[in-house]
C-alpha cells in the first residue's frame, strides 16, 4: 500500500507538472526580453514604425494621460526620448507612418474624445499639426498605412463604429481626409489590425458588452469578408479558436499576422498566428511576460515586438521580441 500511495502521488505530480507546461511543449515560439521602455510605464499608448525604428508615446500611466515619446532602435537595443507629443495629453490614440513621417491622432484627454492629428518628422524631428480627423472624435480606432495613405477605423465615439475614413498625406488639408467604404459589419472599439503586403486585417474587439468575431481584410478600397475568430464552422480547422477579446497587441512578420494577449473574459497570455493565404489560424507559445490589455505591438526587421500595456491596475514598461519558429527557452 506504501508502494501505491507513493506511485500514485508521484503520477499526480507528474500529471500537474505535464498539464502546467503543456503550452511550452507542444506550442512552437519563443519570447524574449528586450531593453525596458524608457518612460513611465503606460497602456493605451500610440505607435508607429519609420525606418526601422519604432516610435512610442502618449497613454496613461494608471493615474495621469501622457505627451512624452521615445523611440526604440532594434540594433542597438536602446530607446531614446524625443519631441514631445504636442496636442492634449491622452490615450487610446491611434498612430501610423506613411511616406517616411509618423502620424498620431484621436484618442481621450480624460474628459474628452479628440478628432485632432498630428505629424512627426524623424529628420526635422518635429511635430506639427494636420488637417483635423473628419470622423466623429473617438477613441479606441485603429489607424494603418497602405500605399502611403493612411486609414482610421472603428473605435468609439459614444457609439461602437465601423466607418472608414482615408488620410491623404499630399493633399490640401481641406481635402486631406475622406470618407471610405465602411467595413462590411462588425461595429467594435478596441480591436486590433496588422498589415501584410498591401492588405489591412482587422480583428477582435468589443461591441455591445460582447466579444466581436468578424474578421475582415481591407485592400485601400473594399473590405472582404474572412473567417470569423471564433467556433462556427462545421469544417474542424476553427475547433480550437477561442481568442476573441479586446485590447490585443497585434503586429505582422514574415508574411503573417499576430495576436497577443489581450482581455478574452480574463486577462489572456495566448498568441494566435495567422496565414493569409490559408484564412487560418494556429496558437503559438504564449507570451512570456504578464498577461496584459492595451499594450503595444510592431515589428522592426521583419521581427516582432509587444510591450508597455496594463495587468489589472499595474502599469507595465518591459518590452519582448518574438520568434515564431523557436522552441520555447524559460532562461532567455
Amino acid at each position: 500500500m506504501r508502494y501505491l500511495k507513493g506511485f500514485s502521488l508521484l503520477l499526480m505530480a507528474s500529471l500537474a507538472a505535464c498539464s502546467k507546461g503543456s503550452n511550452t511543449t507542444t506550442l512552437v515560439g519563443n519570447w524574449m526580453k528586450r531593453s525596458q521602455y524608457e518612460g513611465v510605464a503606460r497602456s493605451s499608448a500610440a505607435s508607429f514604425v519609420i525606418d526601422n525604428k519604432a516610435y512610442v508615446g502618449t497613454g496613461y500611466d494608471g493615474t495621469e494621460r501622457l505627451q512624452d515619446f521615445w523611440v526604440y532602435d532594434v540594433d542597438q537595443n536602446q530607446w531614446t526620448q524625443i519631441t514631445s507629443f504636442p496636442g492634449v495629453a491622452r490615450n487610446g490614440a491611434v498612430g501610423m507612418a506613411m511616406a517616411g513621417k509618423g502620424y498620431v491622432g484621436t484618442g481621450y484627454d480624460g474628459l474628452n474624445k479628440l478628432n485632432d492629428f498630428y505629424e512627426y518628422d524623424p529628420v526635422a524631428k518635429t511635430w506639427t499639426k494636420k488637417a483635423n480627423f473628419k470622423g466623429t472624435a473617438r477613441y479606441g480606432a485603429v489607424a494603418f498605412a497602405l500605399n502611403d495613405k493612411g486609414f482610421i477605423t472603428t473605435g468609439y465615439d459614444g457609439n461602437w463604429l465601423k466607418d472608414n475614413w482615408k488620410f491623404d498625406p499630399t493633399a490640401p488639408d481641406a481635402d486631406a481626409w475622406t470618407q471610405v467604404e465602411s467595413m462590411n459589419s462588425g461595429k467594435r472599439t478596441d480591436a486590433s489590425v496588422f498589415v501584410i503586403g498591401n492588405k489591412a486585417y482587422v480583428c477582435m474587439g468589443t461591441a455591445n458588452a460582447a466579444n466581436v468575431t468578424d474578421f475582415y481584410a481591407f485592400d485601400g478600397t473594399h473590405w472582404a469578408t474572412l473567417n470569423p475568430i471564433a467556433n462556427v464552422n462545421d469544417d474542424s480547422f476553427d475547433d480550437d479558436y477561442n481568442f476573441a477579446g479586446s485590447s490585443a497587441a497585434a503586429f505582422s512578420m514574415q508574411g503573417k499576422g499576430y495576436i497577443v494577449s489581450g482581455i478574452k473574459g480574463s486577462y489572456s497570455a495566448a498568441v494566435w498566428e495567422y496565414t493569409p493565404g490559408t484564412d487560418r489560424w494556429v496558437q503559438k507559445t504564449d507570451f512570456e511576460g504578464a498577461a496584459r490589455s492595451g499594450a503595444v505591438g510592431f515589428s522592426l526587421k521583419d521581427r516582432g515586438f509587444v510591450g508597455l500595456g496594463a495587468s489589472s491596475s499595474l502599469s507595465l514598461d518591459d518590452l519582448w521580441e518574438f520568434n515564431p519558429t523557436a522552441e520555447y527557452n524559460k532562461n532567455d
